[in-house]
């Protein structure tokens, strides 16, 4: 008689292989942190903008989280870079009067500012579409 015993099961060891493959920078569809909201200090008017933005991603069921601190800008960008969060939407005085947020990717650099609306299509769409 021979007793099989398999430390990882078949799930365990395919989630092993996402995280090799992907050396921890998942697709958009796939990242713990999908969005993080930043404004870049934290005055009031900035946060009240940001707030509705937060709140419609969530109702969408988007993992996403909010940086509304007094943190330098600087840190709270790094800090989601080595976090691996794979989309920052960055809001600052001048995209809050434009009705806009500036979009970065994680290793994708800044992607300039864009309609508010627009930036959170696009997320949908990819998520629901799995696109890279």
């Amino acid at each position: 008689m021979c007793i099989h015993r398999a430390p990882l099961g078949t799930h365990e060891r395919f989630i092993g292989f996402l995280i090799e493959h992907y050396a921890g920078n998942f697709p958009l569809w796939l990242a713990p942190d999908q969005v993080r909201v930043i404004t870049l200090n934290d005055d009031e008017a900035l946060i009240n903008y940001a707030k509705p933005i937060v709140a419609e991603l969530r109702a969408n069921m988007v993992r996403v989280e909010s940086d509304f601190s007094a943190t330098p800008f600087k840190a709270k960008i790094a800090d989601a870079e080595k976090t691996r969060v794979h989309t920052m939407l960055v809001i600052g005085g001048r995209d809050m009067e434009a009705g806009q947020v500036s979009v970065r990717l994680h290793h994708g650099g800044p992607q300039g500012a864009k309609p508010k609306g627009e930036v959170i299509a696009k997320i949908l769409a990819d998520i629901k579409e799995r696109r890279a």
